[in-house]
């Protein structure tokens, strides 16, 4: 030290002491203040101040000097719009730049952390950005995150664990300002990498860059930002096989855990460009059955590779001997971009054939490539044989897909058809050149139950078709969808099944069996637009109210949709055959068995439970014993009702509706040379109401029946009758 720098120090001497006691008194100041602010309830909540959107938490924390920030037991988190995330870490040092802040800005210097676990997920809670007009908007930026203990991060549905290092760079306007992410990377020798519960890498070396241009939510949001971003994966290690056993009911059965295959993968992304060079390779074992049940194991290898023109894609699976299962499959995409603005690009832009045999094979991948037609199910196993061959996405014509064995499920008009079925696809070409895709199914025997209670069987068939067509592409099969569903004579084990689509106690069915067969041609939507249904029953006993008869009866209905959608129908002809049929009330009296036939015109029919259906029919019947019953007992009417019964032959017209749980017959005439028969008849919740005329030459009577009393009416019973008002308006 100088002569002159000696003389100044002690010609200072007293102001230096009094600058460092100073010092020293404003940075304990500081250290008391500065640490009780960051361990105080206070500093909570002023940095709390808006937990739905952002939240820091820790168990302790000190600061040394401004700007510097010691934490543990570290958690933070935030909801930005609709996401969700988290970070924790038992130890964290950082550094925030003060000066930044005269300028609304939130600098942080670099930010080391320990055993970090990151979570990020989607919520359906939106948090909208809220702007103050007139103020600044705040930044915050972050030079570098960093961790050389990295030990979780999940990312929506994807899920990293091991031990590894990263670095994350992050700058960000608020209230609505752009985000930029630097190049942030993650290193980790001993990674596993789930997407969901599957597991693509066990213990393996994984490498992640990432990085995003500055933009606002209007330009890209969501999924929207895959075209800004620039990224590159590298992955050497463990993988999974494909278990076609263990996984029977996933649509993708990745995840063989006794015996592990391997994936080397560099992919590299640009602006949602895969990158000329990226490169997959992956060998792995397939786990399956043989058609006696015994366990099998095949060597499936996959490579994928990028040339500046296209995607190139191979899978193979040799077969070890005849009748083994085998795949071969090479495909090109002519397209590299990967874009939410159509996700299927590069599947429209795939050519290539696709050929295979296998055994046993679940079915739920079927599912999705039938995943718009969701009335129809595919479940199980069966054996597959496909040849297909690509163009510009689009199969080519001679493509076919053949599924043996496999249970079916298809659900028609609220009820559920089911058995075990052969598929068969063909695409063939329509005239003009348009593809034009047929499936034909085949159950060989199968059941019907509704959908509401399926351990209940209604019906029971042999040979149920099932064929499906379309015209188009096969990626809009759903939309250009017609369906053709037939049966024939399949047993109906008890009749009472059908009273869910009857007038509850008005009209029931009481038992009997029967047949059904069905032609109905449904739209895309697996809703009937037209069809013919029948049924036939032997010994069926019905309740019309208080009423019971016996007896056979055939039905026969044609039907047709009367709006491009829904469930009302016109009903083109319904005829309805009776035979053999007595009144339970009389059948001490030993009269022959009764006859009808009964055709409905002009009607119209809602499909629910119970059906409405209206119209107006005629029949032809034995005599009007029957239609008299309905009203009294024999014995209680005159003894000349016995010549008008015994008139023979009539033929009837009259109106019907079905409704709720009321049936109406109105303005029903009976006629013939010598019968003139007149009635209405409403049964509502199984109690009849209704007037009734009858005419053998001069002689009439009228019967008024009320809460099952019955008023004759013989003097002037064609006045009394015409008096009375109409059941249905015309």
């Amino acid at each position: 030290m100088t002569t002159a720098s000696t003389s100044w120090l002690r010609a200072h001497r007293r102001g230096l002491r009094r600058g460092a006691f100073a010092f020293a008194i404003l940075y304990a100041v500081y250290l008391v203040a500065a640490n009780m602010f960051l361990n105080s309830a206070l500093g909570e909540r002023i940095i709390n101040r808006k937990p739905g959107r952002y939240h820091a938490q820790w168990t302790w924390a000190m600061s040394l000097y401004p700007g510097h920030i010691h934490a543990r037991g570290v958690v933070m988190g935030g909801h930005a719009r609709t996401n969700r995330w988290t970070v924790a870490s038992p130890r964290a040092d950082g550094r925030i730049k003060l000066l930044p802040l005269l300028w609304r800005e939130v600098a942080f210097g670099t930010i080391r952390a320990r055993d970090v676990s990151v979570h990020v997920a989607r919520t359906p809670d939106d948090m909208p950005t809220t702007k103050r007009p007139g103020r600044a908007p705040w930044t915050l930026r972050f030079d570098a995150i960093t961790t050389p203990s990295l030990l979780r991060f999940d990312f929506y549905e994807a899920r990293v664990t091991g031990h590894g290092k990263a670095r994350f760079v992050f700058e960000k306007q608020l209230q609505g300002g752009a985000m930029a992410v630097g190049r942030s990377t993650l290193e980790m020798p001993d990674a596993t990498l789930h997407v969901g519960d599957v597991a693509l890498l066990r213990q393996g070396a994984l490498t992640f860059e990432i990085a995003m241009p500055a933009h606002i939510r209007e330009q890209a949001q969501g999924a929207e930002k895959l075209v800004l971003l620039d990224a590159r994966m590298r992955v050497d290690g463990p993988a999974p096989g494909i278990d076609l056993v263990a996984r029977n009911d996933d649509a993708l059965p990745i995840g063989a855990a006794a015996t592990s295959g391997h994936l080397r993968a560099d992919l590299a992304l640009e602006r949602g460009v895969l990158m000329p060079g990226s490169r997959l390779d992956w060998s792995a074992p397939v786990f399956s059955r043989g058609a006696d049940g015994t366990a099998l194991r095949h060597p499936l290898g996959v490579a994928l590779r990028t040339a500046p023109d296209a995607i190139a894609f191979a899978a193979r699976v040799p077969a070890p001997a005849a009748g083994a299962p085998w795949l071969r499959a090479d495909l090109r995409v002519d397209d590299r971009r990967l874009g939410p603005d159509d996700w299927l690009r590069p599947v429209r832009a795939v050519a290539g054939t696709v050929e295979t045999q296998w055994p046993a094979v679940p079915l739920r991948w079927i599912d999705l490539m039938l995943d718009d037609v969701d009335w129809l199910a595919f479940d199980g196993r069966a054996d597959l044989d496909a040849a297909l061959a690509l163009q510009q996405g689009r199969l080519r014509a001679g493509s076919r897909i053949d599924v043996r064995d496999a249970r079916l499920r298809a659900r028609v008009l609220d009820n559920r058809f089911e058995g075990a079925a052969h598929a068969a696809m063909r695409l063939d070409e329509a005239d003009g050149g348009e593809p034009r895709t047929t499936i034909a199914i085949a159950m060989d025997r199968f059941t019907l139950a509704p959908e509401a209670t399926p351990a209940r069987i209604d019906l029971e068939g042999r040979d149920l078709r099932l064929d499906l067509a379309a015209t188009g592409p096969l990626a809009e099969f759903h939309e250009h969808l017609d369906a053709r569903l037939r049966f024939e004579d399949a047993q109906v084990p008890d009749l009472r099944s059908f009273n869910r689509y009857l007038p509850g106690d008005s009209a029931r069915l009481l038992g009997g069996s029967g047949q059904a067969s069905g032609d109905l041609r449904l739209d895309n939507a697996g809703e009937m637009a037209s069809g013919r249904m029948q049924v036939r029953g032997r010994g069926v006993r019905l309740a019309l109210g208080p009423s019971r008869l016996t007896g056979d009866v055939a039905l026969d209905s044609r039907l047709t949709r009367m709006q491009k959608v829904g469930r009302r129908y016109t009903i083109d002809a319904l005829a309805v055959t009776l035979d053999g049929v007595r009144l339970e009330e009389a059948s001490r009296t030993q009269a022959p068995p009764w006859w009808a036939r009964l055709a409905l015109e002009q009607g119209t029919l809602d499909w629910r439970e119970p059906f409405e259906v209206s119209g107006r029919g005629r029949v032809d019947m034995r005599d009007v014993s029957v239609l008299l019953g309905l009203f009294a007992e024999r014995r209680v009417l005159p003894r000349w009702i016995g010549n008008l019964v015994d008139a023979g032959q009539v033929h009837a017209t009259g109106d019907l509706r079905v409704r709720g749980n009321e049936l109406v017959f109105d303005r029903i005439a009976a006629r013939n040379d010598r019968v003139d028969l007149q009635a209405r008849l409403r049964i509502a919740d199984g109690r009849p109401h209704g007037d009734l005329y009858a005419r053998w030459g001069i002689l009439g009577l009228g019967v008024e029946l009320q809460d099952g009393e019955r008023t004759l009416h013989i003097a002037g019973a064609r006045d009394w009758y015409e008096g009375r008002p109409p059941l249905l308006p015309r």
